[in-house]
């Protein structure tokens, strides 16, 4: 059985209000002043403060106003400024609220902050560190929701293979050589000087093939394995990857599996719909159902496919007739064109 302690607290901070009734002190309560408070991002702050004298007596603080600032940690730079909330004036208690909005902007940092007391015309500062200071220490921190970092986007500008199919550009199918299966390799743009540990989304449409990482730790010098080899079978989905390593440059490789020889015609009814779908040649030697583009002026038709047993296309459903399939050429009839590829990888994106 798994347990686990949980510790439930608030960030109560007594700090030092001087008396100004003109008594004097001879003593200093140094532990109550000097607690650093701690504001996370994102998320609302509750802070809570009791005033007391050397005492350690509560400070009446009727007619009362109080101004909570936060500042950077050498004090010359105003991060935020907020107006405190009374909650007993006979026990010197106030609050003061920091919502999630207010916090964003910030950067997480050492900071300190401050507590100002309005009284009529009088202004006093509350003494919030053990030296006598104005100014006591707080961190803002992102614990609780972390900063967002921007993604940087990979993109696939050129294929190192003998042909243009995937991810750059699937609607030219590949070289077949003698109808045999025919694989294509390509790369990613490369990353320059990635972090030690690189992590890496995309998104697979129903995409059949391998992915694996590259690096290169000084140009001149053969790519390496940086990853495993990921093996993919009409896979469609997000997909993240985390990389390690020391490299000068890393760069994704694909190698787009597709069978030969498959094809198939799309009907267009006079409203600009696809109806149907209808194999024209099966093909051969497809490791995993292709995956059905119907392009044409319209928009949103979609389709999949299933396998023969001996590696052809074996059927294609119609999932969505989509519209506007108007016509192409001069005849004025609707048409639109089926293509079977072996699926693309997009939207890339690293950090």
């Amino acid at each position: 059985m798994y347990s686990t302690t949980v510790y439930l607290y608030q960030q109560i901070t007594k700090v030092l209000l001087v008396d100004t009734s003109g008594g004097y002190f001879t003593a200093r309560y140094d532990p109550v002043y000097a607690k650093s408070l701690t504001i996370n991002k994102g998320v609302d702050n509750v802070l809570l403060f009791e005033f007391i004298n050397q005492e350690q007596k509560p400070v009446n603080i009727t007619g009362s106003e109080f101004v909570f600032r936060l500042l950077d940690q050498s004090g010359t730079i105003l991060l935020l400024e907020k107006p405190m909330t009374t909650l007993s004036a006979s026990l010197g208690r106030v609050k003061v609220t920091l919502d999630s909005s207010d916090t964003l902007g910030i950067n997480a940092q050492p900071a300190s902050y401050s507590i100002e007391r309005a009284s009529g015309s009088y202004r006093q500062a509350a003494y919030v560190n053990a030296d006598s200071a104005a100014r006591g220490d707080a961190n803002v921190v992102d614990s609780v929701k972390p900063q967002h970092l921007l993604s940087n986007v990979l993109t696939i500008p050129a294929i190192n293979g003998t042909n243009n199919q995937g991810v750059n550009n699937p609607n030219n199918p590949p070289v077949q050589t003698n109808n045999t299966f025919q694989p294509s390799l390509y790369y990613s743009s490369e990353i320059v000087s990635p972090p030690y540990l690189t992590t890496v989304q995309a998104y697979l449409d129903c995409y059949t093939g391998t992915i694996k990482f590259e690096g290169l730790t000084e140009l001149g010098l053969a790519w390496q394995n940086a990853s495993e080899t990921y093996d993919y079978m009409a896979f469609t989905g997000w997909i993240y990857y985390t990389v390690t390593g020391n490299w000068a440059y890393l760069r994704m490789a694909f190698n787009n599996r597709i069978g030969s020889g498959a094809s198939a015609n799309a009907t267009v009814n006079p409203q600009g719909v696809v109806t149907a779908i209808s194999i024209a040649n099966q093909g051969q030697n497809y490791p995993a159902p292709p995956r059905i583009r119907i392009v044409g002026n319209g928009s949103g038709a979609r389709a999949v496919s299933t396998l023969a047993s001996g590696g052809g296309v074996g059927g294609i459903t119609l999932l969505d007739g989509g519209a506007g399939y108007t016509a192409l050429t001069l005849n004025n009839t609707p048409q639109a064109y089926v293509i079977i590829d072996g699926g693309a990888v997009t939207n890339i994106s690293w950090r």
